[in-house]
């Protein structure tokens, strides 16, 4: 935890003698502590109404902390911002002072800023005991804050602190509960990664296809943020394979996408369909560069785009048709030429060797291999593809919507090697390159 702001203006309003206990404190000089409570005002509030116990606490010094207490120290005491000694000591996982502090008539539902309590404090830091003391003491485990309505069992889970979940959950708390921005325990544990936290709200009545509004399920959340033993324990626990993101896009095309072979095989096993389609995507016939891939693109297709060849023979193997065609008429070639390896592209043309396929935008494979390939792949990669299609009869030098060769692309991002490459064999067939006439 950072310096709370209640610290930092302290050392500049208040009482000679209060600042001088706490310059003590600070320094956790124990022997002018107990020499300056003699005569300072052990409760005495600063502007911000920060006390010496609060800046014990948060120094985590358990001596001055007894001294303090002793002293008639006040463990209720909040500042300006709500912070009070007891969830100071929370924010550091001291128990030991925790029990102090409650012993001394801390309030165990104490709360800061946005209804913050001690408990969710405790959660997010991952101290068992600590969060064990809040319950024993009476701490309400389904509090939510008032800014995101999230609650302990939520910060517990987003952190990963997988026995701080088990305690809230033995302590009844509900897993299914749901903040204001839609999400729930196990989304947080998906996101984060904790497969243990994961396992433990399954088992205590988690929804496992619970929805985020607008957004996408649990299982497709722990493909997106790339924790794949998540989704694998999704989907062994039964987790739905058939839902979607905002875009259409099924669990099978994020794991293909990926390369998870693993959890493609996972999801092929539960019944995924191969010859999913995502969302119909209506573009600008006159991008190029800037404008959206294609849509209704299949699984088989994304792993061609980014060069997962292994996931494409499952994916054949399961029976995903290697001659769909994507909603403007692009192909598998052209999604494994726009993914620039050569790999992919020499197994999506044994699958569908359809070489003068064109698009509605009039583009061939040759157009699609200079379409965004560089963020995928690099410049001799993609050479490699281009003369790989150019050899099995590829046109050379078509004219797109655009009026754009495959040649004028090749330039536009400076592929040096694969202009000369076209441009000597364009000549070598008596021909002479067309001039782009792109607008």
């Amino acid at each position: 935890m950072g310096l709370p702001i209640a610290m930092c203006l302290a050392a500049s309003v208040g009482l000679a003698g209060e600042f001088s206990l706490i310059d003590a404190i600070k320094d956790q000089n124990r022997g002018a502590v107990t020499s300056l409570l003699a005569h300072a005002d052990v409760n005495a509030r600063l502007a911000d109404g920060s006390t010496p116990l609060a800046w014990a606490v948060y120094k985590d010094d358990r001596d001055i902390v007894d001294l303090l207490l002793k002293a008639g120290a006040q463990a209720t005491t909040a500042d300006e911002y709500g912070e009070t000694p007891l969830t100071l000591a929370c924010a550091n996982g001291d128990a030991a002072i925790v029990e102090k502090l409650l012993q001394a008539g801390a309030d165990p539902n104490a709360a800061r800023w946005y209804s913050e309590t001690a408990l969710m404090i405790a959660a997010a830091t991952g101290e068992p005991r600590v969060v064990n003391a809040l319950i024993a003491r009476g701490a309400k485990v389904d509090a939510v804050e008032t800014r995101k309505g999230q609650n302990a069992l939520m910060w517990a889970a987003a952190e990963g602190n997988s026995e701080t979940v088990d305690v809230l959950l033995k302590a009844g708390a509900n897993p299914n509960t749901v903040s204001k921005a839609g999400f729930t325990a196990l989304i947080f544990a998906a996101e984060s990664g904790d497969v243990k936290s994961a396992a433990s709200l399954i088992a205590a009545g988690a929804d496992i296809d619970y929805e985020v509004p607008r957004t996408a399920n649990v299982l497709l959340i722990a493909l997106m943020a790339k924790k794949p033993q998540v989704a694998g324990l999704l989907i062994e626990k039964g987790a739905k394979v058939a839902g979607t993101d905002r875009g259409g896009n099924t669990p099978l095309h994020i794991a293909a996408q990926l390369g998870d072979l693993d959890i493609v095989k996972q999801l092929v096993a539960k019944g995924a369909d191969v010859n999913a389609r995502n969302n119909k995507v209506l573009g600008d016939r006159l991008g190029i560069f800037s404008r959206q891939p294609s849509g209704e693109q299949t699984p088989l297709m994304t792993a061609a785009h980014f060069n997962h060849p292994d996931i494409m023979r499952v994916l054949v193997d399961a029976g995903a048709d290697p001659k769909a065609h994507a909603n403007d008429g692009s192909t598998l070639l052209m999604a494994a030429a726009s993914g620039g390896h050569v790999e992919s592209v020499r197994y999506a043309y044994e699958l569908d060797p359809d070489i003068q396929a064109v698009t509605d935008r009039k583009e061939t494979v040759l157009h699609a291999a200079f379409i965004g390939s560089m963020q995928l792949s690099t410049q001799p990669e993609i050479c490699k593809a281009v003369e790989f299609l150019a050899d099995k009869g590829a046109e050379l030098d078509p004219m797109d919507i655009n009026n754009r060769t495959p040649i004028a692309l090749a330039k536009y991002d400076s592929f040096d090697n694969a202009v000369d490459f076209l441009t000597k064999k364009i000549v070598a067939a008596g021909a002479t390159p067309r001039p782009s006439k792109a607008r």
